[in-house]
């Protein structure tokens, strides 16, 4: 015989859910700097949230469809709503029968509606650096093992989330970026610049891009607070060797 269902379930369901999912966007990417694996928060992907969203999703369809009352209590406010029985509230009903599509559109359509307007300034891959930057070489050219071992630690705490253990663009992270993180590994990026470029990069991150960079962009934070200069320069040596390329050499050398 099934137990009586207290009132409230739908509410309870609904609220299970919103807690999941603000779980998911913002106290999960905190939970690496609470232990103490990472300076920054580490989001979660967009195609994880998706696949938790929908597994939290079922296992609340398996609970409600467990006891009858309780699904019948699940069901009510649903029935309710679609059936528009005349009584009070039904006003509010219609309302939000006729508002919930608009806004489902509204939102779609706020996703995948482009964010750039195409104007009429060149386009740069790669803007001019900084004149700050320009004179800058790295002051460490002959690291020894030690300090080689050390410069991975650090690319592979920082960076190899996002950009990857091989520096190829292919983290575990990179996926649920909506700007893909740069593969070093390509001819036409750190090997294309002089070796200060990608310390101008790392250290700005995208609130130091130009408008001119339109479309290419980045989603990188800037990192000047959370590395040192030398510590940043390390890690730019390490996406050299790990890429496999070289930078340019700066005009007039040999």
């Amino acid at each position: 015989m099934n137990r009586r269902e207290p009132p409230g379930v739908f509410a309870r369901v609904a609220l299970t859910l919103v807690a999941t999912w603000a779980g998911l966007r913002f106290a999960v990417p905190w939970l690496s700097v609470w232990v103490g694996l990472s300076p920054v928060p580490a989001p979660v992907p967009d195609f994880a949230m998706g696949m938790y969203m929908l597994c939290a999703m079922f296992g609340a369809l398996v609970y409600v469809s467990a006891d009858e009352a309780r699904w019948r209590a699940f069901l009510g406010p649903l029935v309710r709503l679609f059936a528009l029985a005349p009584g009070p509230g039904r006003r509010w009903r219609l309302a939000v029968l006729c508002l919930a599509p608009l806004l489902a559109g509204w939102l779609a359509w706020e996703r995948v509606a482009p964010t750039a307007d195409p104007g009429a300034a060149i386009r740069l891959q790669h803007p001019t650096q900084p004149a700050a930057y320009a004179d800058l070489t790295n002051p460490y050219p002959s690291p020894s093992a030690a300090e080689v071992r050390a410069a991975t630690v650090l690319y592979q705490r920082n960076c190899r989330p996002c950009h990857g253990a091989a520096a190829n663009g292919a983290g575990p992270l990179a996926r649920g970026l909506r700007l893909r993180p740069v593969n070093f590994t390509d001819g036409g990026t750190i090997a294309s610049v002089v070796e200060s470029y990608p310390l101008w990069r790392v250290l700005e991150g995208h609130a130091g891009l130009p408008d001119i960079a339109t479309p290419w962009n980045s989603a990188m934070p800037a990192w000047q607070d959370e590395l040192s200069t030398d510590d940043a320069w390390r890690i730019v040596a390490t996406e050299y060797r790990l890429s496999g390329t070289e930078p340019r050499r700066p005009e007039g050398e040999p």
